[in-house]
């Protein structure tokens, strides 16, 4: 599978350079412009399939580079980030077609999931582009030969078979790396906050990813003794053992087992961290469940890639 090609667009060179830094750590492709002028250069170059821009920016600002560049290359998404916005800014910014509009500071994790969602839009719109022109030439062709009425019934029926694949979504990865419908994730989910793990992994079992629980570091440690997961959802702030050291020593000794660190109380040096020692993702409660959910399947398909 190819990565995301991502272009991040701010003149903030520390902030847009630590932004590339930390997507590349989630296997995010970027590249970095500093100003309108070099954006716009770049997606003539070699268009992104999302951009990430700044608002405020000297010469060419962003509401002007988001103009451009869906009039010129309409299947790039772009994420507004922006420090300085307003309600009037976000509102004309969704007209141009903006994907969405983020506010600084954004949390790492929240912008890596819209820039996938962004990623999955702009894969689709290039599918359906390259239908529609397949169907118009088809259609053309029939018509030139003669074959009117050919030529409508090829347009007629190449819509409803678009208007079926619309309805299947674009996935991450490849159907064959898909998991199976018929394969059930084994997760664990690792929290010393006894009720809300407990009821995290209840609504997960009603989405089909139940698993079991373990209260400490220590005893998620002696679960794996006899029995292997294939994603673990792991909290930080625990005592004895922290979420840390917890991942260190699962990363040494199961790397195929997916890491999913999830806390209340992190920090950037604690993402680092994480990132470093091999954890899929870094999660900020309080987590969307939706959000957890999509994260461990894609965790699930990470893992079963690497055994």
């Amino acid at each position: 599978m190819r990565k995301i090609k991502l272009l991040l667009v701010d003149d903030e060179e520390d902030y847009v350079r630590t932004m590339a830094e930390r997507m590349e750590m989630r296997d995010v492709g970027s590249r970095v412009a500093l100003n309108g002028e070099q954006a716009l250069q770049m997606v003539q170059d070699d268009a992104p399939d999302v951009m990430v821009l700044d608002l405020r920016m000297p010469g060419i600002n962003g509401m002007e580079v988001l103009e451009r560049v869906k009039k010129t290359h309409p299947h790039v998404q772009v994420i507004i980030l922006t420090g300085h916005g307003s309600d009037r800014e976000e509102h004309e910014a969704r007209r141009l077609g903006a994907f969405e509009y983020l506010q600084k500071p954004a949390d790492t994790t929240r912008l890596l999931a819209t820039v996938r969602s962004a990623w999955r839009k702009s894969l689709t719109f290039l599918r359906e582009s390259k239908h529609e022109f397949d169907r118009t030439m088809g259609a053309a062709a029939l018509a030139e030969g003669g074959l009117i009425d050919e030529a409508r019934s090829h347009l007629a029926t190449s819509r409803a078979e678009a208007k079926a694949e619309r309805a299947t979504p674009v996935a991450d990865a490849p159907v064959e790396e898909r998991e199976s419908p018929s394969r059930t994730l084994k997760v664990l989910y690792v929290d010393d906050e006894e009720d809300f793990v407990r009821t995290m992994a209840e609504r997960m079992e009603m989405r089909a990813l139940g698993g079991d629980v373990a209260l400490s570091g220590e005893e998620a440690l002696r679960m794996l003794e006899a029995d292997l997961p294939d994603v673990m959802v792991l909290d930080l702030r625990m005592p004895g053992i922290d979420g840390l050291e917890v991942l260190r020593q699962v990363k040494e000794a199961h790397p195929s087992i997916q890491v999913i660190v999830m806390t209340g109380r992190g920090s950037d040096q604690d993402e680092d961290d994480a990132m470093r020692l091999g954890a899929f993702a870094y999660l900020t409660k309080p987590v969307d469940i939706t959000e957890l959910m999509e994260t461990v399947r894609a965790a699930g398909r990470a893992g079963s890639q690497t055994t």
